[in-house]
């Protein structure tokens, strides 16, 4: 019953405005009760001192009966709520305005009567009540004294028996009632404006829940995803904006996930294509070279030997990238780092590739910058990427052509070049070049496993670089990366 925040909220707002009603009707009616013995102390804080001037009530130490019995009377016909006793020097009752047997206290505490009359308490002071043995009461006192000194005082409670069974009465009145009805209706308005003002704010927690239970429940249909219209800079909103970065990241990674599927799943059949081939043509060779051997001469037998190893070596160097590859994606940071000189690498490797160059008739080309700074990086892994990018420009360029490995400086940064002159990339293949065993050519006849782009794009990943292709069908293509210089 009590599952949801709005309907916790209005039980709890519910308890504490009852705690409140509760607390509030104690106070009042002390409150109201201290008001009223206040206003009547101070209203006959003067009376005792009024009555002790008008007649003496004790003289020559012994009490004035006729004078007290007509004070009794006078009082009880004029203000039956109260009650007089006298008392003597040590506050002992010597007389009072009571039916018998209802005083059951013989003496009177005196500390609040000298308190009274020193003028200096404050109000209401109550003192003791004759008739009740653990009772008190405010009351007006003041001192009887003659020409031998104090005699006594007279002690007046001004809220008597009787004034409690009519304030008890009172309780019961139509005023009181009203004023209970007044608070009640007043702590009803509270709960009611207090469930509204709840539902108010808790509609932006359950418009967050309905959408982050749409978002748990989404299909992919290619609809705009809903997230939470934070307007605020409140908590709710704080969580909304929260809850929507974080659905974003994960839309992101299952769109991330979902794309790394099918390149698993293409590169799956690749790496089935690409080990399938020459596995196959290096056992055919190798078959028929088991079972004809008797007939085939030896020149036929070295040529099918030279195949099936040239087959082999291809296998070779495809399981060589893909090992490399995988340790290059369990990298996170480089290794072996040190300063050197990108021009003399890209030199070293430019002549390793001049003989190749010259077999097809490839004019190869190093346009260098000696006095290019020093770049900091793993020398073995940037030399990989030059052979990388030299190789690939070798297998696309036609006899005839040219290719250019450029080394130059440009805002502090060392700029590295590979340049070629052959058939270029189709503009709608560019953003698929670096992607593993991708191959512009669909036949995939080549020694290519289509992994050296890749291996690449991952080693200047691992230098804080990136590498950039421009490239125009039938004209070339240039591939090109930056390095920070070494400080």
């Amino acid at each position: 019953m009590f599952r949801t925040l709005y309907s916790r909220l209005a039980l709890t707002l519910f308890v504490l405005l009852c705690l409140v009603g509760i607390i509030l009707i104690q106070v009042i009616g002390h409150s109201s009760t201290l008001y009223q013995q206040e206003i009547a102390q101070k209203l006959n804080r003067d009376l005792a001192a009024h009555i002790v001037a008008e007649q003496p009530l004790i003289q020559n130490r012994e009490i004035n009966r006729a004078a007290l019995d007509r004070l009794f009377y006078q009082l009880m016909v004029i203000n039956p709520s109260i009650e007089l006793y006298l008392l003597d020097e040590q506050g002992a009752v010597l007389g009072y305005s009571a039916p018998e047997g209802k005083v059951r206290r013989d003496r009177v505490a005196l500390e609040p009567v000298r308190a009274f009359l020193d003028g200096n308490a404050r109000f209401p002071l109550k003192g003791d009540d004759p008739r009740d043995p653990e009772g008190r009461k405010v009351f007006s006192a003041a001192p009887i004294v003659d020409q031998d000194g104090l005699q006594g005082y007279l002690y007046i409670v001004l809220g008597g028996e009787q004034y409690d069974h009519v304030a008890q009465m009172l309780g019961d009145s139509y005023i009181l009632d009203s004023a209970l009805m007044v608070l009640l209706v007043a702590l009803a308005a509270a709960l009611i404006g207090g469930m509204v003002v709840f539902a108010l704010q808790t509609r932006r927690l359950r418009l967050l829940g309905s959408i982050m239970s749409g978002y748990a429940g989404e299909r992919d249909d290619g609809g705009q995803a809903i997230r939470y219209p934070a307007r605020t800079q409140d908590e709710i909103d704080v969580l909304g904006r929260q809850f929507n970065a974080m659905a974003d990241m994960i839309t992101s990674q299952f769109h991330e996930l979902r794309q790394m599927d099918g390149v698993r799943r293409e590169m799956v059949a690749n790496i089935s294509h690409d080990l399938r081939t020459p596995l196959t043509t290096m056992r055919g060779y190798l078959e028929t070279l088991h079972l004809k051997h008797a007939e085939l001469s030896v020149e036929e037998q070295q040529q099918y030997l030279e195949t099936a190893l040239s087959h082999s070596q291809r296998l070779g160097r495809m399981v060589e990238e893909l090992f490399e590859l995988a340790r290059l994606d369990f990298c996170e940071s480089i290794v072996f780092s040190e300063p050197f000189s990108m021009s003399e690498l890209a030199q070293d490797v430019a002549q390793k590739f001049q003989l190749r160059a010259r077999d097809k008739s490839i004019r190869l080309k190093a346009s260098l910058k000696p006095q290019a700074p020093l770049v900091y990086g793993d020398i073995a892994m940037m030399q990989r990427v030059l052979e990388n990018l030299l190789e690939n420009a070798l297998r696309h360029t036609p006899s005839g052509g040219s290719i250019e490995v450029r080394v130059d400086v440009e805002s502090g940064n060392v700029v590295v070049q590979v340049a070629d002159t052959g058939c270029g990339i189709p503009e709608e293949d560019l953003p698929r070049v670096f992607e593993r065993f991708y191959q512009q050519d669909k036949n995939r006849s080549g020694d290519s496993a289509g992994l050296g782009l890749a291996i690449v794009k991952r080693i200047l990943e691992l230098h804080g670089s990136i590498i950039n292709v421009n490239s125009e069908s039938g004209k070339g293509t240039t591939f090109s990366f930056r390095l920070a210089v070494s400080m």
